[in-house]
Protein backbone atom coordinates (compact mmCIF):
# COMPACT_ATOMS: atom_id res chain seq x y z
CA UNK A 1 0.00 0.00 0.00
CA UNK A 2 1.37 3.40 -1.01
CA UNK A 3 2.14 5.83 1.80
CA UNK A 4 2.06 9.61 1.31
CA UNK A 5 4.13 11.90 3.48
CA UNK A 6 5.14 15.57 3.17
CA UNK A 7 8.59 16.65 4.31
CA UNK A 8 9.63 20.26 4.85
CA UNK A 9 13.16 21.45 4.05
CA UNK A 10 14.81 24.72 5.02
CA UNK A 11 16.30 26.67 2.08
CA UNK A 12 19.46 28.79 2.31
CA UNK A 13 19.47 31.01 -0.80
CA UNK A 14 22.07 33.71 -1.51
CA UNK A 15 21.13 37.34 -2.19
CA UNK A 16 20.43 36.72 -5.89
CA UNK A 17 18.14 33.73 -5.33
CA UNK A 18 16.44 35.39 -2.35
CA UNK A 19 15.36 38.15 -4.71
CA UNK A 20 14.11 35.54 -7.20
CA UNK A 21 12.11 33.68 -4.53
CA UNK A 22 10.58 36.94 -3.26
CA UNK A 23 9.62 37.91 -6.80
CA UNK A 24 8.04 34.52 -7.48
CA UNK A 25 6.07 34.63 -4.19
CA UNK A 26 4.70 38.07 -5.12
CA UNK A 27 3.93 36.90 -8.66
CA UNK A 28 1.92 33.93 -7.39
CA UNK A 29 -0.24 36.25 -5.26
CA UNK A 30 -0.66 38.57 -8.26
CA UNK A 31 -1.71 35.66 -10.51
CA UNK A 32 -4.21 34.32 -7.97
CA UNK A 33 -5.83 37.72 -7.41
CA UNK A 34 -5.90 38.47 -11.14
CA UNK A 35 -7.39 35.05 -11.86
CA UNK A 36 -10.08 35.59 -9.21
CA UNK A 37 -10.93 38.98 -10.71
CA UNK A 38 -11.23 37.49 -14.21
CA UNK A 39 -13.20 34.53 -12.84
CA UNK A 40 -15.79 36.80 -11.21
CA UNK A 41 -16.12 38.96 -14.34
CA UNK A 42 -16.46 35.87 -16.57
CA UNK A 43 -19.12 34.36 -14.33
CA UNK A 44 -21.09 37.62 -14.28
CA UNK A 45 -21.01 37.76 -18.09
CA UNK A 46 -22.00 34.10 -18.28
CA UNK A 47 -25.03 34.58 -16.00
CA UNK A 48 -26.24 37.56 -18.06
CA UNK A 49 -26.09 35.73 -21.41
CA UNK A 50 -26.86 32.09 -20.54
CA UNK A 51 -30.14 30.68 -21.84
CA UNK A 52 -32.80 29.03 -19.62
CA UNK A 53 -32.33 25.74 -21.53
CA UNK A 54 -28.67 25.50 -20.51
CA UNK A 55 -29.51 26.31 -16.90
CA UNK A 56 -32.14 23.59 -16.87
CA UNK A 57 -29.65 21.02 -18.20
CA UNK A 58 -26.97 22.05 -15.70
CA UNK A 59 -29.33 21.30 -12.81
CA UNK A 60 -29.51 17.66 -13.93
CA UNK A 61 -26.87 15.03 -12.93
CA UNK A 62 -23.79 14.95 -15.20
CA UNK A 63 -24.73 11.63 -16.78
CA UNK A 64 -28.17 12.90 -17.85
CA UNK A 65 -27.04 16.22 -19.38
CA UNK A 66 -27.45 16.65 -23.15
CA UNK A 67 -26.16 19.80 -24.89
CA UNK A 68 -26.19 20.78 -28.53
CA UNK A 69 -22.92 21.74 -30.26
CA UNK A 70 -23.79 25.44 -30.01
CA UNK A 71 -24.52 25.11 -26.29
CA UNK A 72 -21.24 23.23 -25.70
CA UNK A 73 -19.34 25.96 -27.57
CA UNK A 74 -21.04 28.66 -25.48
CA UNK A 75 -20.22 26.87 -22.20
CA UNK A 76 -16.56 26.36 -23.18
CA UNK A 77 -16.19 30.08 -24.05
CA UNK A 78 -18.11 31.66 -21.17
CA UNK A 79 -18.41 29.26 -18.23
CA UNK A 80 -15.39 29.95 -15.94
CA UNK A 81 -12.96 27.07 -15.47
CA UNK A 82 -9.31 26.92 -14.47
CA UNK A 83 -8.27 26.20 -18.07
CA UNK A 84 -10.31 29.12 -19.48
CA UNK A 85 -8.98 31.60 -16.89
CA UNK A 86 -5.41 30.42 -17.50
CA UNK A 87 -5.90 30.90 -21.25
CA UNK A 88 -7.13 34.48 -20.74
CA UNK A 89 -4.30 35.40 -18.38
CA UNK A 90 -1.66 33.89 -20.69
CA UNK A 91 -3.00 35.87 -23.65
CA UNK A 92 -2.80 39.15 -21.68
CA UNK A 93 0.69 38.59 -20.25
CA UNK A 94 2.93 41.63 -19.90
CA UNK A 95 6.63 41.73 -20.77
CA UNK A 96 7.82 41.56 -17.14
CA UNK A 97 5.79 38.39 -16.54
CA UNK A 98 7.83 36.51 -19.14
CA UNK A 99 10.87 36.79 -16.86
CA UNK A 100 9.12 34.46 -14.36
CA UNK A 101 8.27 30.78 -14.66
CA UNK A 102 4.91 30.18 -16.33
CA UNK A 103 4.30 27.19 -14.03
CA UNK A 104 3.43 29.60 -11.23
CA UNK A 105 0.52 30.98 -13.27
CA UNK A 106 -0.66 27.45 -14.10
CA UNK A 107 -0.66 26.35 -10.46
CA UNK A 108 -2.38 29.55 -9.27
CA UNK A 109 -5.25 28.99 -11.72
CA UNK A 110 -5.44 25.30 -10.78
CA UNK A 111 -5.62 26.16 -7.06
CA UNK A 112 -8.37 28.70 -7.71
CA UNK A 113 -10.34 26.11 -9.70
CA UNK A 114 -10.07 23.62 -6.81
CA UNK A 115 -11.23 26.29 -4.35
CA UNK A 116 -14.34 27.04 -6.42
CA UNK A 117 -15.12 23.34 -6.82
CA UNK A 118 -14.92 22.82 -3.07
CA UNK A 119 -17.03 25.92 -2.47
CA UNK A 120 -19.71 24.70 -4.92
CA UNK A 121 -19.71 21.19 -3.41
CA UNK A 122 -20.10 22.44 0.17
CA UNK A 123 -22.81 24.86 -0.92
CA UNK A 124 -24.74 22.10 -2.69
CA UNK A 125 -24.51 19.74 0.31
CA UNK A 126 -25.17 22.63 2.75
CA UNK A 127 -22.14 21.74 4.84
CA UNK A 128 -22.18 23.37 8.26
CA UNK A 129 -18.47 24.25 8.26
CA UNK A 130 -17.84 24.23 4.52
CA UNK A 131 -15.33 26.20 2.52
CA UNK A 132 -16.28 29.81 1.85
CA UNK A 133 -16.06 31.66 -1.44
CA UNK A 134 -12.42 32.25 -2.51
CA UNK A 135 -11.09 35.64 -1.41
CA UNK A 136 -8.30 37.89 -2.61
CA UNK A 137 -4.94 37.22 -0.98
CA UNK A 138 -3.14 39.93 0.97
CA UNK A 139 0.55 40.80 0.90
CA UNK A 140 0.36 41.31 4.67
CA UNK A 141 -0.03 37.59 5.32
CA UNK A 142 2.98 36.21 7.18
CA UNK A 143 3.28 33.27 4.76
CA UNK A 144 3.77 33.89 1.04
CA UNK A 145 4.59 31.14 -1.43
CA UNK A 146 4.21 29.44 -4.81
CA UNK A 147 4.07 25.93 -6.28
CA UNK A 148 5.96 24.07 -9.00
CA UNK A 149 4.55 20.89 -10.47
CA UNK A 150 7.73 19.86 -12.28
CA UNK A 151 11.18 21.02 -13.29
CA UNK A 152 12.69 20.88 -9.79
CA UNK A 153 16.12 19.24 -9.85
CA UNK A 154 17.61 17.92 -6.60
CA UNK A 155 21.19 16.63 -6.54
CA UNK A 156 23.46 15.45 -3.75
CA UNK A 157 26.30 17.79 -2.83
CA UNK A 158 28.74 17.29 0.05
CA UNK A 159 26.30 15.32 2.23
CA UNK A 160 23.78 18.15 1.78
CA UNK A 161 21.39 18.98 -1.01
CA UNK A 162 21.29 21.53 -3.80
CA UNK A 163 18.10 22.82 -5.37
CA UNK A 164 18.08 24.09 -8.96
CA UNK A 165 14.92 25.95 -9.96
CA UNK A 166 13.79 25.91 -13.62
CA UNK A 167 15.18 28.94 -15.46
CA UNK A 168 12.57 30.86 -17.52
CA UNK A 169 13.40 31.07 -21.22
CA UNK A 170 13.32 34.88 -21.32
CA UNK A 171 15.27 35.35 -18.08
CA UNK A 172 18.49 37.35 -18.34
CA UNK A 173 20.64 37.46 -15.24
CA UNK A 174 22.53 35.36 -12.72
CA UNK A 175 21.10 32.04 -11.58
CA UNK A 176 22.45 29.90 -8.74
CA UNK A 177 21.54 26.66 -7.05
CA UNK A 178 20.14 26.80 -3.53
CA UNK A 179 21.41 24.87 -0.53
CA UNK A 180 18.78 22.86 1.37
CA UNK A 181 18.87 21.57 4.94
CA UNK A 182 19.30 17.88 4.05
CA UNK A 183 19.47 15.61 0.99
CA UNK A 184 16.16 14.67 -0.63
CA UNK A 185 14.71 11.19 -0.34
CA UNK A 186 14.60 8.74 -3.22
CA UNK A 187 10.84 8.57 -3.72
CA UNK A 188 8.22 9.84 -6.13
CA UNK A 189 7.52 13.56 -5.63
CA UNK A 190 4.31 15.51 -6.18
CA UNK A 191 3.70 19.24 -6.51
CA UNK A 192 6.43 21.05 -4.56
CA UNK A 193 5.41 24.07 -2.45
CA UNK A 194 7.80 26.92 -1.67
CA UNK A 195 7.01 29.54 0.94
CA UNK A 196 8.57 32.39 2.88
CA UNK A 197 7.82 32.94 6.55
CA UNK A 198 9.48 35.44 8.92
CA UNK A 199 12.26 36.06 6.41
CA UNK A 200 13.08 32.35 6.06
CA UNK A 201 12.48 30.10 3.07
CA UNK A 202 11.12 26.57 3.08
CA UNK A 203 10.23 23.82 0.62
CA UNK A 204 7.46 21.25 1.28
CA UNK A 205 7.89 18.08 -0.80
CA UNK A 206 5.08 15.46 -0.87
CA UNK A 207 6.56 11.96 -1.24
CA UNK A 208 4.78 8.77 -2.28
CA UNK A 209 6.34 5.57 -0.93
CA UNK A 210 5.20 2.56 -2.92
CA UNK A 211 6.72 0.05 -0.47
CA UNK A 212 7.07 1.77 2.91
CA UNK A 213 9.81 0.18 5.00
CA UNK A 214 8.49 1.43 8.35
CA UNK A 215 6.08 -1.14 9.78
CA UNK A 216 4.58 -0.87 13.26
CA UNK A 217 5.73 -3.69 15.52
CA UNK A 218 2.89 -4.98 17.69
CA UNK A 219 3.50 -4.44 21.40
CA UNK A 220 0.21 -5.71 22.81
CA UNK A 221 -0.21 -2.50 24.82
CA UNK A 222 -3.08 -0.03 24.84
CA UNK A 223 -3.64 3.29 26.58
CA UNK A 224 -5.93 6.23 27.00
CA UNK A 225 -4.52 9.77 26.88
CA UNK A 226 -5.93 12.36 29.27
CA UNK A 227 -4.91 15.84 28.10
CA UNK A 228 -4.31 18.78 30.42
CA UNK A 229 -2.97 22.29 29.93
CA UNK A 230 0.50 21.49 31.28
CA UNK A 231 0.85 17.73 30.72
CA UNK A 232 -0.65 14.63 29.09
CA UNK A 233 -1.25 11.36 30.99
CA UNK A 234 -0.94 7.86 29.56
CA UNK A 235 0.01 4.40 30.86
CA UNK A 236 3.66 5.47 31.22
CA UNK A 237 2.79 8.43 33.43
CA UNK A 238 2.67 12.20 32.91
CA UNK A 239 4.45 13.95 30.02
CA UNK A 240 5.06 17.66 30.62
CA UNK A 241 4.95 20.25 27.82
CA UNK A 242 4.45 23.66 29.42
CA UNK A 243 6.20 23.35 32.77
CA UNK A 244 8.10 26.27 34.23
CA UNK A 245 11.87 26.60 34.03
CA UNK A 246 13.64 25.02 36.95
CA UNK A 247 10.65 22.92 38.02
CA UNK A 248 12.69 19.76 37.51
CA UNK A 249 9.92 18.05 35.51
CA UNK A 250 10.88 16.76 32.10
CA UNK A 251 10.32 13.71 29.95
CA UNK A 252 13.10 11.54 28.52
CA UNK A 253 10.99 10.62 25.46
CA UNK A 254 10.11 14.13 24.29
CA UNK A 255 12.95 16.09 25.92
CA UNK A 256 12.84 18.96 28.38
CA UNK A 257 10.68 21.81 27.09
CA UNK A 258 11.38 25.05 28.95
CA UNK A 259 9.03 27.63 27.51
CA UNK A 260 8.47 29.73 30.57
CA UNK A 261 11.38 32.11 29.82
CA UNK A 262 10.31 32.54 26.20
CA UNK A 263 6.75 33.38 27.25
CA UNK A 264 8.07 35.93 29.73
CA UNK A 265 10.11 37.52 26.92
CA UNK A 266 7.00 37.58 24.70
CA UNK A 267 5.00 39.31 27.43
CA UNK A 268 7.81 41.87 27.95
CA UNK A 269 8.05 42.57 24.20
CA UNK A 270 4.28 43.07 23.93
CA UNK A 271 4.44 45.68 26.70
CA UNK A 272 7.23 47.52 24.85
CA UNK A 273 5.14 47.67 21.67
CA UNK A 274 2.05 48.85 23.56
CA UNK A 275 4.06 51.58 25.28
CA UNK A 276 5.38 52.88 21.93
CA UNK A 277 1.81 53.14 20.61
CA UNK A 278 0.57 54.93 23.74
CA UNK A 279 3.41 57.46 23.78
CA UNK A 280 3.56 58.28 20.07
CA UNK A 281 0.01 57.60 18.97
CA UNK A 282 -1.18 54.51 17.12
CA UNK A 283 -0.35 55.67 13.58
CA UNK A 284 2.97 57.37 14.40
CA UNK A 285 4.03 54.48 16.63
CA UNK A 286 3.49 51.89 13.91
CA UNK A 287 5.58 53.92 11.45
CA UNK A 288 8.59 54.28 13.75
CA UNK A 289 11.70 52.15 13.13
CA UNK A 290 11.97 51.15 16.79
CA UNK A 291 8.41 49.76 16.69
CA UNK A 292 9.21 47.70 13.59
CA UNK A 293 12.34 46.29 15.27
CA UNK A 294 10.28 45.35 18.33
CA UNK A 295 7.63 43.75 16.12
CA UNK A 296 10.23 41.61 14.32
CA UNK A 297 11.73 40.56 17.65
CA UNK A 298 8.28 39.52 18.90
CA UNK A 299 7.66 37.50 15.73
CA UNK A 300 10.93 35.61 16.24
CA UNK A 301 10.05 34.82 19.85
CA UNK A 302 6.60 33.53 18.86
CA UNK A 303 8.14 31.44 16.10
CA UNK A 304 10.68 29.93 18.49
CA UNK A 305 7.97 29.01 21.00
CA UNK A 306 5.87 27.51 18.20
CA UNK A 307 8.76 25.38 16.96
CA UNK A 308 9.64 24.09 20.43
CA UNK A 309 6.03 23.07 21.11
CA UNK A 310 5.65 21.55 17.65
CA UNK A 311 8.84 19.52 18.11
CA UNK A 312 7.67 18.23 21.50
CA UNK A 313 4.24 17.33 20.10
CA UNK A 314 5.79 15.38 17.21
CA UNK A 315 8.07 13.48 19.59
CA UNK A 316 5.22 12.62 21.94
CA UNK A 317 2.80 11.42 19.24
CA UNK A 318 5.56 9.34 17.64
CA UNK A 319 6.28 7.82 21.07
CA UNK A 320 2.60 6.86 21.46
CA UNK A 321 2.41 5.24 18.03
CA UNK A 322 5.59 3.19 18.64
CA UNK A 323 4.67 2.00 22.13
CA UNK A 324 0.93 1.17 21.80
CA UNK A 325 -1.33 -0.82 19.49
CA UNK A 326 -4.52 1.03 20.50
CA UNK A 327 -4.99 4.59 21.75
CA UNK A 328 -8.08 6.40 23.04
CA UNK A 329 -8.30 10.20 23.26
CA UNK A 330 -11.01 12.68 24.17
CA UNK A 331 -13.13 14.75 21.79
CA UNK A 332 -12.72 18.08 23.57
CA UNK A 333 -14.86 21.17 23.12
CA UNK A 334 -11.88 23.54 22.98
CA UNK A 335 -14.02 26.59 22.24
CA UNK A 336 -16.12 25.97 25.32
CA UNK A 337 -12.98 25.68 27.45
CA UNK A 338 -11.94 29.28 26.71
CA UNK A 339 -13.51 30.71 29.86
CA UNK A 340 -11.32 33.77 30.52
CA UNK A 341 -8.35 35.51 28.93
CA UNK A 342 -6.05 33.86 31.49
CA UNK A 343 -7.35 30.32 30.97
CA UNK A 344 -7.67 30.80 27.21
CA UNK A 345 -3.95 31.46 26.84
CA UNK A 346 -3.07 28.17 28.51
CA UNK A 347 -5.63 26.20 26.49
CA UNK A 348 -4.33 27.64 23.21
CA UNK A 349 -0.74 26.81 24.14
CA UNK A 350 -1.67 23.22 25.05
CA UNK A 351 -2.23 22.44 21.32
CA UNK A 352 -5.14 20.03 21.83
CA UNK A 353 -6.23 20.28 18.19
CA UNK A 354 -2.73 19.78 16.82
CA UNK A 355 -2.23 16.77 19.09
CA UNK A 356 -5.33 15.11 17.65
CA UNK A 357 -4.37 15.88 14.03
CA UNK A 358 -0.82 14.57 14.42
CA UNK A 359 -1.92 11.42 16.23
CA UNK A 360 -4.68 10.75 13.69
CA UNK A 361 -2.48 10.64 10.60
CA UNK A 362 0.38 8.83 12.37
CA UNK A 363 -1.96 6.10 13.63
CA UNK A 364 -3.41 5.70 10.14
CA UNK A 365 0.01 5.29 8.50
CA UNK A 366 1.29 2.89 11.21
CA UNK A 367 -1.89 0.80 11.47
CA UNK A 368 -2.56 1.73 15.11
CA UNK A 369 -6.16 1.73 16.34
CA UNK A 370 -7.37 5.18 17.40
CA UNK A 371 -10.59 5.59 19.40
CA UNK A 372 -12.21 9.02 19.86
CA UNK A 373 -14.20 9.19 23.08
CA UNK A 374 -17.62 10.81 23.00
CA UNK A 375 -17.54 14.46 24.01
CA UNK A 376 -20.04 13.79 26.81
CA UNK A 377 -18.38 10.62 28.13
CA UNK A 378 -17.62 11.42 31.83
CA UNK A 379 -14.01 10.27 31.91
CA UNK A 380 -13.21 12.68 34.77
CA UNK A 381 -16.37 12.04 36.85
CA UNK A 382 -16.48 8.24 36.47
CA UNK A 383 -14.73 5.90 38.89
CA UNK A 384 -12.41 3.55 37.01
CA UNK A 385 -12.77 0.85 39.70
CA UNK A 386 -16.55 0.53 40.10
CA UNK A 387 -18.03 2.66 37.32
CA UNK A 388 -19.90 5.05 39.61
CA UNK A 389 -20.46 8.49 38.00
CA UNK A 390 -20.43 11.65 40.12
CA UNK A 391 -23.42 13.98 39.61
CA UNK A 392 -24.71 17.35 40.86
CA UNK A 393 -22.80 18.55 43.95
CA UNK A 394 -20.57 15.44 43.89
CA UNK A 395 -18.84 16.54 40.69
CA UNK A 396 -15.18 17.54 40.56
CA UNK A 397 -14.69 21.08 39.22
CA UNK A 398 -11.64 23.25 38.57
CA UNK A 399 -11.75 24.31 42.21
CA UNK A 400 -12.29 20.76 43.49
CA UNK A 401 -15.37 19.63 45.38
CA UNK A 402 -16.73 22.01 48.05
CA UNK A 403 -19.03 19.43 49.61
CA UNK A 404 -16.23 17.05 50.56
CA UNK A 405 -13.36 19.57 50.58
CA UNK A 406 -11.25 17.74 47.95
CA UNK A 407 -8.82 19.41 45.54
CA UNK A 408 -9.24 19.68 41.77
CA UNK A 409 -6.65 16.95 41.10
CA UNK A 410 -8.12 14.45 43.60
CA UNK A 411 -10.76 11.81 42.85
CA UNK A 412 -12.49 10.13 45.78
CA UNK A 413 -15.21 7.52 45.27
CA UNK A 414 -17.82 7.31 48.04
CA UNK A 415 -19.51 4.13 46.80
CA UNK A 416 -19.25 1.66 49.71
CA UNK A 417 -19.06 -1.30 47.31
CA UNK A 418 -16.05 0.18 45.51
CA UNK A 419 -12.60 -1.25 46.40
CA UNK A 420 -11.26 2.34 46.32
CA UNK A 421 -13.94 3.74 48.62
CA UNK A 422 -12.72 6.91 50.43
CA UNK A 423 -9.26 6.53 48.85
CA UNK A 424 -7.65 9.55 47.19
CA UNK A 425 -6.79 8.80 43.53
CA UNK A 426 -5.14 11.14 41.07
CA UNK A 427 -7.91 12.56 38.89
CA UNK A 428 -5.84 12.45 35.66
CA UNK A 429 -4.82 8.81 36.21
CA UNK A 430 -8.48 7.90 36.85
CA UNK A 431 -9.54 9.65 33.61
CA UNK A 432 -6.79 7.88 31.68
CA UNK A 433 -7.98 4.49 32.94
CA UNK A 434 -11.57 5.33 31.92
CA UNK A 435 -10.41 6.17 28.39
CA UNK A 436 -8.40 2.94 28.20
CA UNK A 437 -11.57 1.06 29.22
CA UNK A 438 -13.36 2.34 26.07
CA UNK A 439 -10.92 0.56 23.73
CA UNK A 440 -12.31 -2.88 24.64
CA UNK A 441 -15.84 -1.72 25.51
CA UNK A 442 -17.04 0.67 22.75
CA UNK A 443 -20.69 0.27 23.80
CA UNK A 444 -19.99 2.61 26.74
CA UNK A 445 -18.67 5.34 24.46
CA UNK A 446 -21.56 7.69 25.13
CA UNK A 447 -22.94 10.01 27.80
CA UNK A 448 -23.57 7.96 30.96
Amino acid sequence: MALKRTKVYRLYPDTTMSHVLDQWCDYRRYCYNKALEVWNATYTEYRMTVSPEILAELKKPKKERQFTKEQELFISNYYPTAALIQKKLTASKQSWEKQISSRILQQACADLGKSFKKFAKDKATKAKHGAGRPKFQSKKEKRQGFKLNQGVVLTAWNDHGRLTLPIPQSYKGEWHSIKISEPPEKAKMGTVSFYREHGRYYMAVPYTYENPSRVHAETGRKTGVDVNVSHFNDEDGAHYFLHKSGSGKWDKNIGAVKLDKIYRDIKHQQRIMARKLNENGRIAGRRSKSYQKARIKLQKLNERAHRMQDDAMHKYTTHLVKEYDAICIEDLDVKGMLMSHVASKGVHRALFGRFRDYLKYKCKSAGVKLVIANRFYPSTQRCAACGNVKKDDEKITLSGNKKHGTKHNEYVCYNKKCPNCNKVVDRDVNAMMNLTFLIDHPKYNKAL
